[in-house]
């Protein structure tokens, strides 16, 4: 093996090393950005590969760490201290692995989880429309112990949704107050006043070290931007008219933010993209929406951004231009709490939100509806997408759902452990310096720096 060869493996291989070992779907919105994007490919028919668990009143976030998954499933409505668990259960099987009780004070709400990350599932008895405050817990993925409890308090709840730092620190946006809560002690990092529009639905997202969120100012509403290491207010967007909104913020992986910003009124009902120039807060195009809350919206790997438009359709948009390009037929049952991710390939996932008429879709890239599946009441039960694109649907009762397409090789797992490491570089490494043609990944029958590449880039697209 030449030693530009060896040089440009043991350069990769440092600087991949840490890479996160498997697709997560960490909290609502499946990142730190909220834009439902995931590195898997999604299962292209509605194969079910286990269903069944605990049964719901309510279908709340399911939220996936490597091969668990965590939920809670609520059997009684407050006031109650043991009927509304975390529970973790095996993404491949769907064995219940553990659940555990959130303490609860006189008055506390239901238990609600806000991500996880780490190997620490976060939850908290917060919520009811920021009308009650609890501190925050955080829990043992493995084994569900309590770690630790927060001595500050949030208000945040399920429909907020929380987001995480880059150290896994948790960034809880409610009504009235932005946190940072340390992801090692639940100690208060800092914390920020805000205004949020309507309590409950007041959630923020993070992109290149700052904290965004939308709240309520003269004339209508504005994107804030705060620092994440400090929480100081930095700046504000121009000002988008209207008297509420229910919905979060998104962010793209160029930056540009997206807001859905309506409140059931077409006059001020609009989709908007925002440029973040450093200085300012700027409005790049605006687009006719449709009235959706609690919703979270998506963005393909090509850029296109997907919403929900006034006939509650899926609208397909230039990200450039706020050109609508495709929109699919007006969504079975309605769209009023529709929530979406999109795989590798731009196929989307969707939910439409909806109780009675609750149901999950699946459309390519040119939104082809390519299936759907009824799912009752299922409210913001996902879509959370995790390893091998195994997508988890949470509905009431026990209608809990995986569904998984057929997995194929992953070449790129080349010491054959099931998780992408540093390590697949030193065994695909030793098999070159062997000379064993399973190196070949370019596939011309011989070992060359382009083979290299070739395994970088299987490795880059995950399993």
């Amino acid at each position: 093996m030449n030693d530009v060869a060896s040089a440009l493996t043991i350069v990769t291989a440092m600087a991949l090393a840490g890479t996160a070992t498997g697709q997560e779907w960490a909290n609502s919105g499946g990142n730190a950005q909220r834009n439902g994007q995931t590195a898997e490919a999604g299962p292209s028919s509605p194969d079910v590969l286990w269903e069944g668990g605990r049964p719901s009143l309510i279908a709340w976030q399911p939220v996936i760490e490597g091969r668990r998954v965590f939920m809670v499933r609520q059997a009684a409505f407050p006031p109650e201290s043991d009927r509304s668990p975390v529970v973790a259960m095996d993404l491949d099987t769907g064995d219940e692995l553990w659940f555990q009780d959130i303490p609860a004070d006189p008055g506390d709400w239901t238990t609600s989880v806000l991500g996880v990350i780490d190997g620490r599932v976060f939850a908290t008895r917060a919520g009811n429309g920021s009308s009650v405050s609890a501190p925050v817990y955080a829990l043992d993925a493995e084994t569900g112990d309590i770690l630790w409890f927060s001595t500050e308090e949030t208000t945040i709840g399920f429909y907020d949704g929380a987001v995480f730092a880059d150290d896994g620190d948790l960034i809880a946006a409610d009504f009235r107050n932005i946190k940072r809560f340390d992801a090692e002690t639940g100690d208060l990092v800092w914390e920020a006043p805000r205004s949020c529009s309507v309590s409950g639905t007041c959630g923020g997202a993070i992109y290149n070290g700052k904290v965004y969120v939308v709240d309520a100012v003269p004339g209508g509403h504005a994107v804030k931007r705060y620092d994440l290491d400090t929480g100081a207010f930095e700046v504000e967007s121009e000002v988008m008219p209207g008297f509420t909104i229910q919905t979060t913020p998104m962010i793209g992986p160029d930056g540009t933010i997206y807001v859905q910003r309506v409140q059931n009124n077409p006059t001020v009902d609009f989709f908007y993209a925002l440029d973040d120039t450093g200085s300012d807060i700027t409005i790049r195009w605006d687009v006719e929406a449709g009235w959706t809350t609690s919703s979270e919206f998506t963005i393909g790997p090509d850029g296109s951004v997907f919403a929900i438009d006034r006939d509650f359709a899926i609208m397909k948009i230039d990200p450039a231009t706020g050109d609508v390009l495709d929109r699919t037929l007006p969504l079975d049952g309605g769209a009023g709490g529709a929530r979406m991710a999109a795989d590798r390939d731009g196929n989307l996932y969707v939910i439409n939100g909806e109780f009675a008429t609750g149901r999950v879709f699946s459309f390519d890239t040119n939104l082809e509806e390519r299936w759907s599946e009824p799912v009752r009441n299922v409210n913001i039960g996902g879509p959370a997408i995790g390893p091998d694109g195994t997508l988890v649907i949470a509905g009431v009762g026990s209608d809990i759902r995986a569904f998984r397409g057929p997995v194929g090789d992953c070449r790129a797992d080349f010491d054959g452990d099931g998780e992408l490491t540093i390590f697949d570089f030193l065994a695909f490494q030793n098999a070159f310096d062997a000379g064993d043609l399973a190196a070949d990944f370019d596939e011309d029958g011989r070992l060359t720096l382009f083979d290299f590449l070739a395994f970088q880039n299987e490795f880059d697209l995950g399993c």
